[in-house]
Parts: C-alpha cells; structure tokens; sequence
C-alpha cells in the first residue's frame, strides 16, 4: 500500500532531477554539435561547448582514441553517466528523508 507521503512530490527529489536534466541535455547537446561539426564560432555552440567543458572537465581525456569524435563522444558520454547515477544515489537518498 503507498503511503500519503509516498504519493506526495519530494521537492528535493525535483530539484536534483531539474538540476541533472540541464546538465544532461547540455552535454549532451555537445556531443550532437560537435559530431555533426557546427560551426565552433556561432555564439550557441560555443556556449554549449563552454558549458559543456566545465561540467565534463573531470572527465577530459579520461579515455583518448585517436579519432576526435569519438574521444567526446566517449568521455562527455562517461560524465552523462556519472551524474545521471549520481543523481539515482541522491534521489534514493532524498526519499529516505
């Protein structure tokens, strides 16, 4: 049976999943740019890139192929993946509060 304060919206739990889907979609935008090679000197995608580099910063050339590319796509992908489980940690965390 679920409890009132089960069903209730744990606004804790909004925040980190609000804050986590900026950051996703950022980094992920990024990956998209910078694969399909938009223009580095459009005002956009260098604010995207910005953004994205101070949020994958810890993860730059954590892995280096040789291909460019692939070496983004890899080490921006491992940081989507450390904060979306990073956030599945703090939301199983904010629900025991």
């Amino acid at each position: 049976m679920v409890t009132s304060r089960a069903r209730r919206a744990n606004p804790i739990v909004t925040v980190i999943r609000a804050v986590v889907t900026v950051i996703v979609v950022i980094i992920v935008l990024h990956i998209v740019l910078f694969v399909f090679e938009a223009n580095p000197a459009n005002d956009a995608v260098d604010t995207i890139a910005d953004w994205s580099d101070w949020l994958t910063r810890w993860a730059k050339d954590f892995f280096t192929p040789d291909n460019p590319k692939v070496r983004v796509t890899v080490n921006c992908g491992l940081a989507v993946l450390v904060y979306l489980g990073a956030a599945a940690l703090l939301e199983r965390l904010a629900h025991r509060v």
